[in-house]
């Protein structure tokens, strides 16, 4: 416990210290306005609501894949 509270103190005056010279520097990189991700990479944005719905069911889907086969090897390994 008492690594981590260092560290978040550390990464604290880190930051405190170098945040006028660095944000900056770092505000003007990624300052694009109020804008969506589809306006970002210039597509459609029922493409992109599709791409992103398609992304989350396949993730979904693997995730039940990878639950249920942690399952049936944890069954094995009972049986056995």
């Amino acid at each position: 416990m008492i690594p981590g509270l260092l560290g978040f103190l550390t990464g604290g005056i880190l930051f405190g210290a170098t945040y006028k010279s660095v944000f900056l520097k770092i505000s003007t990189i990624g300052d694009y306005g109020q804008k969506t991700l589809a306006e970002l990479f210039h597509v459609n944005h029922w493409l992109f609501i599709g791409l992103f719905v398609l992304c989350t069911a396949v993730f979904y889907v693997a995730s039940k894949i990878a639950e249920s086969s942690k399952e049936s090897e944890k069954q094995r390994s009972l049986e056995s």
